[in-house]
Protein backbone atom coordinates (compact mmCIF):
# COMPACT_ATOMS: atom_id res chain seq x y z
CA UNK A 1 0.00 0.00 0.00
CA UNK A 2 2.79 2.41 0.88
CA UNK A 3 4.39 1.75 -2.49
CA UNK A 4 1.12 2.66 -4.29
CA UNK A 5 0.77 5.89 -2.32
CA UNK A 6 4.35 6.86 -3.07
CA UNK A 7 3.85 6.12 -6.75
CA UNK A 8 0.65 8.26 -6.91
CA UNK A 9 2.36 11.12 -5.11
CA UNK A 10 5.32 10.98 -7.48
CA UNK A 11 3.04 11.03 -10.54
CA UNK A 12 1.09 14.01 -9.20
CA UNK A 13 4.31 15.90 -8.58
CA UNK A 14 5.48 15.06 -12.09
CA UNK A 15 2.23 16.32 -13.63
CA UNK A 16 2.42 19.48 -11.56
CA UNK A 17 6.00 20.13 -12.67
CA UNK A 18 5.01 19.49 -16.32
CA UNK A 19 2.07 21.92 -16.13
CA UNK A 20 4.26 24.62 -14.60
CA UNK A 21 6.83 24.07 -17.33
CA UNK A 22 4.13 24.32 -20.04
CA UNK A 23 2.76 27.51 -18.49
CA UNK A 24 6.24 29.04 -18.40
CA UNK A 25 6.78 28.21 -22.05
CA UNK A 26 3.37 29.48 -23.26
CA UNK A 27 2.67 32.33 -20.86
CA UNK A 28 3.61 34.96 -23.42
CA UNK A 29 1.29 33.42 -26.00
CA UNK A 30 -1.54 33.30 -23.45
CA UNK A 31 -0.99 36.95 -22.56
CA UNK A 32 -1.14 37.90 -26.26
CA UNK A 33 -4.33 35.90 -26.75
CA UNK A 34 -5.92 37.53 -23.70
CA UNK A 35 -4.96 40.97 -24.98
CA UNK A 36 -6.44 40.17 -28.39
CA UNK A 37 -9.70 39.06 -26.77
CA UNK A 38 -9.81 42.32 -24.83
CA UNK A 39 -9.28 44.36 -27.99
CA UNK A 40 -12.00 42.40 -29.82
CA UNK A 41 -14.37 42.90 -26.90
CA UNK A 42 -13.71 46.64 -26.99
CA UNK A 43 -14.29 46.71 -30.76
CA UNK A 44 -17.58 44.80 -30.41
CA UNK A 45 -18.66 47.21 -27.69
CA UNK A 46 -17.88 50.20 -29.93
CA UNK A 47 -19.83 48.67 -32.83
CA UNK A 48 -22.78 47.95 -30.55
CA UNK A 49 -22.63 51.51 -29.27
CA UNK A 50 -22.71 52.78 -32.84
CA UNK A 51 -25.71 50.60 -33.60
CA UNK A 52 -27.57 51.97 -30.62
CA UNK A 53 -26.21 55.51 -31.16
CA UNK A 54 -28.01 58.63 -32.25
CA UNK A 55 -30.37 58.35 -35.20
CA UNK A 56 -32.10 61.01 -37.27
CA UNK A 57 -35.26 60.81 -39.40
CA UNK A 58 -34.69 61.16 -43.13
CA UNK A 59 -37.15 61.41 -46.02
CA UNK A 60 -36.70 59.04 -48.97
CA UNK A 61 -38.36 58.93 -52.37
CA UNK A 62 -38.53 55.80 -54.50
CA UNK A 63 -39.85 57.66 -57.57
CA UNK A 64 -39.14 61.19 -58.91
CA UNK A 65 -41.66 63.57 -57.27
CA UNK A 66 -43.03 60.55 -55.43
CA UNK A 67 -44.36 60.41 -51.90
CA UNK A 68 -41.77 60.89 -49.16
CA UNK A 69 -41.32 57.98 -46.74
CA UNK A 70 -39.48 58.34 -43.45
CA UNK A 71 -36.70 56.09 -42.14
CA UNK A 72 -34.22 56.24 -39.26
CA UNK A 73 -30.54 56.67 -40.18
CA UNK A 74 -27.52 56.57 -37.83
CA UNK A 75 -25.73 59.90 -37.58
CA UNK A 76 -22.40 58.10 -38.23
CA UNK A 77 -23.48 57.36 -41.83
CA UNK A 78 -23.17 61.06 -42.66
CA UNK A 79 -25.97 60.96 -45.22
CA UNK A 80 -26.75 64.02 -47.30
CA UNK A 81 -29.55 65.11 -49.57
CA UNK A 82 -29.74 63.26 -52.92
CA UNK A 83 -27.64 60.35 -51.60
CA UNK A 84 -28.87 56.87 -52.53
CA UNK A 85 -29.52 54.37 -49.75
CA UNK A 86 -30.95 50.87 -49.31
CA UNK A 87 -33.87 50.43 -46.91
CA UNK A 88 -36.13 47.59 -45.81
CA UNK A 89 -39.79 47.91 -46.81
CA UNK A 90 -42.81 45.62 -46.70
CA UNK A 91 -41.88 44.52 -50.24
CA UNK A 92 -38.25 43.79 -49.39
CA UNK A 93 -35.07 45.82 -49.85
CA UNK A 94 -35.45 48.88 -52.05
CA UNK A 95 -33.11 51.63 -53.20
CA UNK A 96 -34.28 55.21 -52.74
CA UNK A 97 -32.94 58.74 -52.90
CA UNK A 98 -32.81 61.03 -49.88
CA UNK A 99 -35.05 64.07 -50.33
CA UNK A 100 -34.56 65.57 -46.87
CA UNK A 101 -32.29 65.03 -43.89
CA UNK A 102 -33.34 65.52 -40.27
CA UNK A 103 -36.93 65.46 -41.54
CA UNK A 104 -39.90 66.66 -39.53
CA UNK A 105 -42.09 63.70 -38.63
CA UNK A 106 -45.91 63.74 -38.49
CA UNK A 107 -47.40 64.16 -35.03
CA UNK A 108 -48.49 60.52 -34.76
CA UNK A 109 -45.10 59.03 -35.77
CA UNK A 110 -42.11 58.59 -33.45
CA UNK A 111 -38.48 57.99 -34.38
CA UNK A 112 -38.46 54.62 -32.61
CA UNK A 113 -41.19 53.28 -34.90
CA UNK A 114 -39.28 54.07 -38.10
CA UNK A 115 -37.52 51.32 -40.01
CA UNK A 116 -33.75 51.75 -40.23
CA UNK A 117 -31.62 52.60 -43.24
CA UNK A 118 -29.66 49.43 -44.01
CA UNK A 119 -26.71 50.98 -45.82
CA UNK A 120 -25.52 53.55 -48.27
CA UNK A 121 -26.16 52.26 -51.79
CA UNK A 122 -23.04 50.74 -53.33
CA UNK A 123 -22.15 50.35 -56.99
CA UNK A 124 -23.51 46.82 -56.89
CA UNK A 125 -26.80 48.07 -55.40
CA UNK A 126 -27.17 50.69 -58.15
CA UNK A 127 -26.37 48.12 -60.85
CA UNK A 128 -29.04 45.85 -59.39
CA UNK A 129 -31.46 48.80 -59.24
CA UNK A 130 -30.89 49.46 -62.96
CA UNK A 131 -31.37 45.78 -63.75
CA UNK A 132 -34.66 45.73 -61.84
CA UNK A 133 -35.82 48.86 -63.73
CA UNK A 134 -35.22 47.05 -67.03
CA UNK A 135 -37.00 43.99 -65.69
CA UNK A 136 -39.97 46.19 -64.71
CA UNK A 137 -40.24 47.41 -68.30
CA UNK A 138 -40.35 43.81 -69.43
CA UNK A 139 -43.10 43.09 -66.89
CA UNK A 140 -45.21 45.92 -68.31
CA UNK A 141 -44.90 44.38 -71.79
CA UNK A 142 -45.88 40.94 -70.47
CA UNK A 143 -48.85 42.37 -68.57
CA UNK A 144 -50.10 44.23 -71.63
CA UNK A 145 -49.90 41.01 -73.65
CA UNK A 146 -51.92 39.13 -71.01
CA UNK A 147 -54.52 41.90 -70.73
CA UNK A 148 -54.95 42.02 -74.49
CA UNK A 149 -55.13 38.24 -74.97
CA UNK A 150 -57.79 37.87 -72.25
CA UNK A 151 -59.65 41.07 -73.29
CA UNK A 152 -59.43 42.67 -69.85
CA UNK A 153 -60.74 46.19 -69.30
CA UNK A 154 -57.47 47.60 -68.00
CA UNK A 155 -54.47 49.64 -69.05
CA UNK A 156 -51.07 48.68 -67.59
CA UNK A 157 -48.60 51.57 -67.48
CA UNK A 158 -45.93 50.97 -64.83
CA UNK A 159 -44.20 48.39 -62.63
CA UNK A 160 -41.67 48.44 -59.82
CA UNK A 161 -39.43 45.64 -58.50
CA UNK A 162 -37.83 45.19 -55.10
CA UNK A 163 -34.04 45.23 -55.12
CA UNK A 164 -33.77 41.45 -54.80
CA UNK A 165 -36.26 40.85 -57.62
CA UNK A 166 -38.46 38.65 -55.45
CA UNK A 167 -41.55 40.87 -55.51
CA UNK A 168 -43.07 43.56 -57.71
CA UNK A 169 -45.94 46.06 -57.92
CA UNK A 170 -47.89 46.43 -61.16
CA UNK A 171 -49.86 49.66 -61.68
CA UNK A 172 -52.88 49.83 -63.96
CA UNK A 173 -56.19 51.58 -64.56
CA UNK A 174 -59.52 50.00 -65.42
CA UNK A 175 -62.67 48.38 -64.07
CA UNK A 176 -61.84 44.67 -64.09
CA UNK A 177 -63.50 42.58 -61.38
CA UNK A 178 -61.58 40.92 -58.55
CA UNK A 179 -61.70 37.46 -60.10
CA UNK A 180 -60.17 38.64 -63.36
CA UNK A 181 -57.51 40.61 -61.49
CA UNK A 182 -56.63 37.58 -59.36
CA UNK A 183 -56.20 35.34 -62.40
CA UNK A 184 -54.29 38.08 -64.19
CA UNK A 185 -51.93 38.44 -61.21
CA UNK A 186 -51.23 34.70 -61.07
CA UNK A 187 -50.38 34.55 -64.78
CA UNK A 188 -47.96 37.49 -64.48
CA UNK A 189 -46.33 35.99 -61.36
CA UNK A 190 -45.86 32.68 -63.18
CA UNK A 191 -44.26 34.27 -66.24
CA UNK A 192 -41.99 36.64 -64.26
CA UNK A 193 -41.15 34.14 -61.45
CA UNK A 194 -41.86 36.55 -58.60
CA UNK A 195 -44.61 37.70 -56.26
CA UNK A 196 -46.83 40.31 -57.90
CA UNK A 197 -49.26 42.84 -56.46
CA UNK A 198 -51.66 44.41 -58.97
CA UNK A 199 -52.67 47.88 -57.89
CA UNK A 200 -55.47 49.82 -59.63
CA UNK A 201 -55.03 53.59 -59.50
CA UNK A 202 -56.97 56.64 -60.69
CA UNK A 203 -56.42 58.88 -63.72
CA UNK A 204 -54.32 61.38 -61.75
CA UNK A 205 -51.77 58.74 -60.75
CA UNK A 206 -51.78 57.52 -64.33
CA UNK A 207 -50.98 61.00 -65.65
CA UNK A 208 -48.28 61.41 -62.99
CA UNK A 209 -46.53 58.21 -64.10
CA UNK A 210 -46.67 59.16 -67.78
CA UNK A 211 -45.52 62.74 -67.12
CA UNK A 212 -45.51 65.18 -70.08
CA UNK A 213 -46.42 68.85 -70.44
CA UNK A 214 -49.51 70.81 -69.48
CA UNK A 215 -51.39 73.49 -71.39
CA UNK A 216 -49.22 76.14 -69.70
CA UNK A 217 -46.17 74.81 -71.55
CA UNK A 218 -44.46 73.63 -68.36
CA UNK A 219 -43.87 70.06 -67.27
CA UNK A 220 -46.88 68.75 -65.37
CA UNK A 221 -46.95 69.71 -61.70
CA UNK A 222 -47.76 66.15 -60.62
CA UNK A 223 -44.55 64.69 -62.07
CA UNK A 224 -42.40 67.71 -61.18
CA UNK A 225 -43.05 68.49 -57.52
CA UNK A 226 -46.49 67.35 -56.29
CA UNK A 227 -46.07 64.43 -53.87
CA UNK A 228 -49.75 64.13 -52.93
CA UNK A 229 -52.98 65.14 -54.65
CA UNK A 230 -55.30 67.51 -52.84
CA UNK A 231 -59.02 67.99 -53.29
CA UNK A 232 -59.97 70.42 -56.06
CA UNK A 233 -63.55 71.68 -56.45
CA UNK A 234 -65.44 73.66 -59.07
CA UNK A 235 -65.94 76.37 -56.42
CA UNK A 236 -62.22 77.14 -56.60
CA UNK A 237 -62.57 78.01 -60.29
CA UNK A 238 -65.62 80.16 -59.63
CA UNK A 239 -63.92 82.05 -56.80
CA UNK A 240 -61.07 82.92 -59.17
CA UNK A 241 -63.45 83.99 -61.98
CA UNK A 242 -62.04 81.36 -64.33
CA UNK A 243 -63.99 80.30 -67.40
CA UNK A 244 -66.10 77.23 -66.80
CA UNK A 245 -65.24 75.75 -70.21
CA UNK A 246 -63.93 72.18 -69.71
CA UNK A 247 -60.77 72.92 -71.71
CA UNK A 248 -59.93 75.79 -69.33
CA UNK A 249 -60.32 73.99 -66.01
CA UNK A 250 -59.44 70.32 -66.70
CA UNK A 251 -55.97 68.85 -66.95
CA UNK A 252 -54.48 66.08 -69.08
CA UNK A 253 -55.92 63.50 -66.66
CA UNK A 254 -59.48 64.66 -67.37
CA UNK A 255 -59.91 65.96 -63.79
CA UNK A 256 -59.92 69.52 -62.48
CA UNK A 257 -56.46 71.05 -62.67
CA UNK A 258 -54.41 70.82 -59.49
CA UNK A 259 -53.18 74.40 -60.04
CA UNK A 260 -56.68 75.70 -59.27
CA UNK A 261 -55.87 75.17 -55.60
CA UNK A 262 -52.55 77.05 -55.62
CA UNK A 263 -53.91 80.61 -55.44
CA UNK A 264 -57.40 79.91 -54.19
CA UNK A 265 -56.61 81.00 -50.62
CA UNK A 266 -55.19 84.32 -51.89
CA UNK A 267 -58.28 85.01 -53.98
CA UNK A 268 -60.56 84.19 -51.04
CA UNK A 269 -58.64 86.53 -48.75
CA UNK A 270 -58.49 89.42 -51.22
CA UNK A 271 -62.16 89.03 -52.16
CA UNK A 272 -63.15 89.88 -48.58
CA UNK A 273 -62.24 93.53 -49.28
CA UNK A 274 -64.34 93.73 -52.44
CA UNK A 275 -68.11 94.15 -52.88
CA UNK A 276 -69.99 91.06 -53.99
CA UNK A 277 -71.28 90.43 -57.48
CA UNK A 278 -74.72 92.10 -58.07
CA UNK A 279 -74.17 94.46 -55.13
CA UNK A 280 -75.27 98.07 -55.69
CA UNK A 281 -72.53 100.65 -55.28
CA UNK A 282 -72.22 104.41 -55.39
CA UNK A 283 -69.53 105.70 -57.75
CA UNK A 284 -68.38 109.07 -59.04
CA UNK A 285 -70.50 108.44 -62.14
CA UNK A 286 -73.59 107.52 -60.18
CA UNK A 287 -75.38 104.48 -58.81
CA UNK A 288 -74.46 101.18 -60.40
CA UNK A 289 -74.38 97.40 -60.02
CA UNK A 290 -71.24 95.24 -59.69
CA UNK A 291 -71.07 92.72 -62.54
CA UNK A 292 -67.44 91.54 -62.31
CA UNK A 293 -64.36 91.61 -60.06
CA UNK A 294 -60.66 91.86 -60.84
CA UNK A 295 -59.49 90.45 -57.52
CA UNK A 296 -55.74 90.66 -58.05
CA UNK A 297 -55.92 94.31 -59.16
CA UNK A 298 -58.48 95.17 -56.50
CA UNK A 299 -60.90 96.61 -59.04
CA UNK A 300 -64.62 96.21 -59.74
CA UNK A 301 -66.57 96.42 -62.99
CA UNK A 302 -69.77 98.42 -62.50
CA UNK A 303 -72.76 98.73 -64.79
CA UNK A 304 -74.48 102.13 -64.66
CA UNK A 305 -77.42 102.55 -64.22
CA UNK A 306 -78.23 99.35 -62.31
CA UNK A 307 -81.66 98.98 -63.91
CA UNK A 308 -83.39 99.92 -67.14
CA UNK A 309 -82.92 98.87 -70.76
CA UNK A 310 -79.57 97.10 -71.26
CA UNK A 311 -78.78 99.23 -74.32
CA UNK A 312 -78.71 102.31 -72.08
CA UNK A 313 -76.28 100.86 -69.52
CA UNK A 314 -72.55 101.52 -69.54
CA UNK A 315 -69.70 99.65 -67.90
CA UNK A 316 -66.92 101.28 -65.92
CA UNK A 317 -63.92 99.98 -64.00
CA UNK A 318 -63.20 101.46 -60.56
CA UNK A 319 -60.68 100.74 -57.78
CA UNK A 320 -62.53 99.03 -54.92
CA UNK A 321 -61.73 101.84 -52.46
CA UNK A 322 -63.48 104.42 -54.70
CA UNK A 323 -66.89 102.75 -54.56
CA UNK A 324 -69.30 102.47 -51.65
CA UNK A 325 -71.77 99.64 -51.20
CA UNK A 326 -75.37 100.85 -50.96
CA UNK A 327 -77.69 98.83 -48.74
CA UNK A 328 -80.98 98.01 -50.42
CA UNK A 329 -84.19 98.93 -48.62
CA UNK A 330 -85.85 95.88 -47.17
Amino acid sequence: MNEVKNTTSDESQAWSDEIETWLDEHQEALDDAQGELYVNAESDAEEKQKETGLKIPIGIRFQPAGKVYHFAAPVEMGLEREDWVVVETVYGEQAGQISETDAKLPNNVSLKRLKPVLRRASGLDMARFQLMSERAERMVEVAREEAKSHKLDMKVFSAEFALDGGSAILLCTGNSNKRDLSNFRRRIASRMSCRVEVRTVGPRDHAKALCGYGVCGEQRCCCRFLTEFQTVSIRMAKDQAISMAPTDITGMCGRLRCCLAYEHAVYKEEAKNLPKIKARVQTEKGLGRVIDLDILKGEVVVEIPPTGPRIERERFRFPAEEVEVVQRNS
